[in-house]
This record gives C-alpha cells, sequence and structure tokens, in this order.
C-alpha cells in the first residue's frame, strides 16, 4: 500500500471525473444512515464485490470536517485513529497532500479498512478497481453511486440485507 501525491493524483482524479461525465446515470445508488457505529461489515462487502484486483485505489475528494488535520479534528477520535493508521503506513503528509491510498491485489484488509474510515468520516472519494474499469463514488450525504463493475447486483442484495437502501 501507498499514498500518492495531489499533484500526481489530479490527472487520474479527471480521468475518473470523464468516465462518471460519460455515464452521467449510475448503474445503482444506495443510500445508508451515516453515523453507524460499525461500518466493518459494509466495508468488507464492498470489498469483496471488487473481486479479484491487481490494483484498488481510494480518491479523497471532499470532506466537510476537513481533512482530520485541522485543530478542531485533533480530538476527533475517529480522524485520530485513521492518522494514526496512514501513519503506521508510513504516510504523515496531510490528506490534502497525499488523497489517493494504492492497493495492491493482497491488501483486500487494509482497502476494507480504508473504506471504513471514509465512510465513518463522511468523504466524497472515488474508488476504482483493476482490471475491468471498476468505479464508484462514495457521498458525503449517505449515498454510494456504483457507475461500473463491482458486481454491482450482489453487492446491492448484500447491503440491502445490512439496511442500505435504493429507490
Amino acid at each position: 500500500m501507498h499514498f500518492i501525491a495531489r499533484d500526481e493524483a489530479r490527472p487520474l482524479e479527471q480521468q475518473l471525473r470523464r468516465q462518471i461525465a460519460d455515464k452521467p446515470k449510475p448503474k445503482l445508488i444506495l443510500y445508508y444512515n451515516s453515523g453507524c457505529a460499525d461500518y466493518s461489515a459494509a466495508t468488507r462487502i464492498l470489498t469483496a464485490a471488487i473481486s479479484e484486483f491487481t490494483e484498488a485505489t481510494l480518491h479523497f475528494l471532499f470532506c466537510v470536517s476537513g481533512d482530520g488535520w485541522s485543530k478542531g479534528n485533533a480530538m476527533n477520535e475517529q480522524w485520530r485513529s485513521y492518522r494514526q493508521w496512514r501513519g503506521a503506513r508510513g504516510e504523515h503528509r496531510r490528506l490534502y497532500d497525499a488523497p489517493v491510498h494504492v492497493f495492491a491485489h493482497d491488501e483486500a484488509e487494509q482497502l476494507s479498512r480504508a473504506l471504513e474510515f471514509a465512510l465513518q468520516l463522511g468523504w466524497d472519494a472515488l474508488l476504482c478497481a483493476k482490471p475491468g474499469r471498476q468505479l464508484l463514488l462514495l457521498s458525503h450525504d449517505d449515498r454510494i453511486e456504483i457507475y461500473r463493475g463491482f458486481d454491482w447486483r450482489t453487492l446491492a442484495e448484500r447491503l440491502i440485507a445490512l439496511g442500505y437502501w435504493h429507490r
């Protein structure tokens, strides 16, 4: 696992945003109630829906509370836990400065944990995986938009069983 700096990540983010713009209607939109104490089951389901990936990237885009490095977030337990997790992987730059998390094929557990942080903290984030150009968007307003891949039908069934819903 490694992290990519904002300047290096910008072209990839622009490419992913173009893919979303080219396909403005997601295959599936799921909703959930934020504030859940434990997102681990959902993130394990999301990670499993990627299937056999060679590389997955989680692109932090935005969070209402910032990137966790401000004085206001210094005492927030969830942000502190995220910063410790990130630091334990050798990354000490701010999330704004290195927003992309890159996971190799044997790092599904770490990907699941990063997704758990993203849901807990209310990130807007893009998750993509290879092969198959899989792409989904996490939104701070309790929404998951699946644009491509992720075995979306099975993913929907499993997340709905956890209390997620779609319209």
